[in-house]
């Protein structure tokens, strides 16, 4: 089954019967399906007018099928090496706050440098440095930083860095 990212808790109702020579296996297992459906977050009830009820929270379903999966997110640091997240135990590794390369690093050699200049500087491969720069566009980071602030000679002034390392969501590059 191809896993769905689920935006909304889906909720469905239907109108049941009993089906004749069945009666007594369903008041059974009934319950013991609807516990066993409870440990995976999936909400099924049967009222007493016969109405079938199943409900899937979207963050349990969400979670269950992610599962946190696949490739951790390396870390840039300011001599240009990346921090790997995890050590070779399998131990996450914590940080002091300065060695990370942060979005209010970047944002003043954006302003003031071109692409090809901080690839070389950073000495990032292309496609990463790409796929880094669109996640910082399109962060919410981005987005609150006023126009005004967006100019060559503003990235280059002394308040420029503290202006951007003020701003919510100054996440790592």
């Amino acid at each position: 089954m191809p896993s769905v990212k689920l935006t909304e808790s889906p909720f469905i109702k239907y109108n049941v019967t009993d089906v004749p020579g069945f009666e007594k296996f369903n008041a059974k297992y009934l319950p013991i399906i609807t516990e066993a459906l409870k440990a995976i977050h999936i909400n099924l009830s049967v009222s007493e007018d016969n109405e079938l009820s199943l409900f899937i929270p979207a963050s349990y379903y969400n979670e269950y099928h992610r599962r946190n999966a696949g490739r951790r997110k390396k870390i840039m640091s300011r001599s240009g090496e990346y921090i790997s997240l995890e050590t070779e135990s399998g131990h996450k590794k914590t940080f002091y706050e300065g060695e990370k390369l942060m979005y209010s690093d970047i944002l003043p050699l954006l302003l003031t440098s071109t692409d090809t200049e901080i690839i070389k500087k950073l000495n990032i491969p292309r496609a990463t440095y790409y796929r880094h720069k669109k996640t910082l566009m399109e962060s919410k980071y981005y987005q609150s930083i006023d126009e005004e602030h967006l100019t060559k000679e503003f990235a280059t002034s002394d308040e420029a860095g503290e202006y951007f390392k003020s701003l919510p969501g100054n996440l790592s590059f």
